[in-house]
Parts: C-alpha cells; structure tokens; sequence
C-alpha cells in the first residue's frame, strides 16, 4: 500500500505521520518542485517535479503513481488540490490509484469564501454577514443588516493576502481596491479574477479548528475540535483539544450533504455562544497534528480503510494542549 504525498513542502511531521501508519504495509512516496522540501526527508522515496503550474505537471505526477505503484493520493497544497480535483478522474482511470481531493461541487463550496457563506446560509447555521461589493456592504450597513468594523480579505484560497480590518467608508473601499490588486499579482489570480475579494462584518471571538474525517468513498466518520491558542504565519501554532459537544449538530449538517475523501480542515468562530463557520479547507492542515496527537489518528484510519481492515470506533482525548516547534532534517544538496 505504497502513498504519494504531492506539494510535500514543510509538513515534515505529516510525512512522518504517515511514514509510521505504513510501518510494515508499503513505502511513503514524497513530490515537491523543491528537492531540499523538509517533509521529503521523512519519506521513502523522493521526486523532484515541476511547478503545479507546468503543462506538464499532471503527467509527470501520473507517472510518479505507475513507476511507485501508488494506490492513496494526498495533495497538502490548495492550488494543487483544485488541478488534482480537476484531474481526478483521470488519474484514477490511468493508475488505479485514489486520490484524496474532493469533487467538483465539494471544492466550489470549499475553496470560495463566498460559496462557503452560501453553502453555510442554506443549512441554516449561523451566518457572518458577506459581501462581494463596497456598494452591497454599506447599503447593509445603512439598513443596520450590519455593522462596522468589517474584514476585507480574498475571496480564494488560505492565504492571508492584504487582509484588513477598516472602521470606515473610506478605508473600506480603499482596502477593498488593494486586496483586489494584490490578489491580482499573486498565485490566487489563478483561482479567480472577477469578485475576487469579500467583505465580512467583523466577529470577534474564540477561533477552533475541527478536522473531520470522511473516507474513500466519501462516508463520514468523525471529527475532532480544538481551541487555537496561536498562530504563525497563517497555521495553528498552538492549541487545545475541547469536548465536541458544541459541533455536532453543525458537523452533522455539513457532513450530510459535502462529499469529500479524507481530512477537511473546518474553522469556527464562537461569539456569545454563537458558532459560525469560517472556511473549510479540503486537506490535511496546518492543525491536523493537534487531532492527530490526542489520538485521532486519521492517517491510520485511512491507510486501515484501504487495507480493508475493520474500522476502529472514533475518538480523541480533550483537554490535551499542543504547541509546534522548528527541528532541523538532513536534505539533498540543491543543484548547483
């Protein structure tokens, strides 16, 4: 049962993640556009490919799956996991393998901060009042639908581009104008040009993050929820596992109706005993190892699905507080 983990980047500790499920069942296969990328050196074998947005990226990583003999496909990048959703159906035809990203509809839903506030609107949770326009947002806040402060930030991916925070009219539209010059001249432009920015009300509050856990065939299994106690550089940096009380019902919500395979990285924000849904991510993030280590072992439990082992009973242990820390890998010398 040899796994292929595509963007492998820093994520050395996912790697070894799933370097030990594999212990004895098949070898872990790391790619990266960077040979030096820390989490190659917790693999078994290495791949240098190119950028995610070479024309021949996907050819390459299908052949990486022939030449290994891959059957689980993980991507840990958020444009790749667009390209691979995209190409999903390819790449399993070609191969044989599986590939861990969602579906068409589940990415639309997850990888746009609007469609996500639609999608959330529709199940009845509760909302953070969005808007694509300075126009639809002040009109809003003339009606008292909502309020200043609001957040301007992209509309696409995770990234933490010309995100602000604006007290007035004027900052506002002048935020808004840069965000979407910024998001123009990065990597994001590819997801989207039109709209491309949001504006939300601003909630202030205590932020979690639950990892839920669907398998291949897109069947949910369970989640895990911890209080963000950090951040650094746009990843939980520390955390603590809390009781699940509070998002079963919205979990159950989401679970029911957005097919996915494998781990969706969900954000929450609680003011006044209100829950809100932020954003989903449909991968392993950056907080998955606060699950993984109070023993929501996700890697184990998909690596088992696929050896068609029975499925253990979900669960983690609360109350367990967890902070990352840098260490040093020995990796290849870059080309000269």
């Amino acid at each position: 049962m040899n796994v292929l983990l595509t963007c492998a980047g820093r994520r050395h500790y996912l790697a070894s993640y799933f370097r030990g499920a594999l212990s004895g069942d098949g070898r872990l296969i790391g790619a990266d556009m960077d040979i030096t990328a820390p989490a190659l050196a917790a693999c078994d074998r290495a791949h240098n490919v190119p950028a995610v947005s070479a024309p021949e990226y996907i050819d390459r990583i299908i052949e990486i799956v022939k030449e290994e003999d891959v059957k689980m496909v993980f991507s840990l990048n958020d444009l790749e996991v667009g390209l691979l959703s995209e190409n999903r159906e390819r790449i399993e035809s070609e191969t044989g393998a599986t590939v861990f990203v969602p579906d068409f509809e589940t990415l639309r839903i997850c990888a746009d901060k609007w469609e996500t506030f639609l999608f959330s609107e529709g199940l009845g949770l509760p909302t953070i009042p969005t808007f694509l326009s300075t126009d639809d947002a002040l009109l809003a806040v003339h009606k008292g639908i909502t309020r200043l402060p609001m957040i301007v930030k992209p509309r696409w991916g995770s990234a933490s581009i010309a995100l602000s925070i604006v007290e007035n009219k004027d900052d506002l539209e002048e935020a808004f104008a840069a965000c979407g010059r910024a998001v123009a001249q990065s990597a994001l432009a590819s997801l989207g040009s039109e709209n491309a920015v949001i504006i939300q009300q601003l909630i202030t509050g205590t932020e979690f993050g639950v990892d839920v856990l669907f398998n291949a065939k897109c069947e949910y299994q369970g989640f895990t929820a911890k209080r963000k106690l950090g951040m650094r550089s746009g990843e939980t940096d520390k955390a603590i596992t809390v009781a699940p009380d509070n998002f079963v019902e919205p979990i159950e919500r989401i679970s029911k109706v957005l097919r996915h395979r494998g781990n969706l990285d969900c954000d929450f924000l609680e003011q006044d005993g209100q829950i809100y849904l932020l954003e989903m991510n449909p991968r392993f993030g950056g907080g998955y190892p606060f699950s993984h280590e109070a023993g929501a072992n996700h890697v184990q439990k998909l690596i088992n699905d696929a050896l068609g082992k029975p499925a253990q009973e979900y669960h983690y242990q609360p109350n367990l507080t967890f902070a990352k820390c840098d260490i040093l890998v020995s990796v290849p010398s870059p080309p000269s």
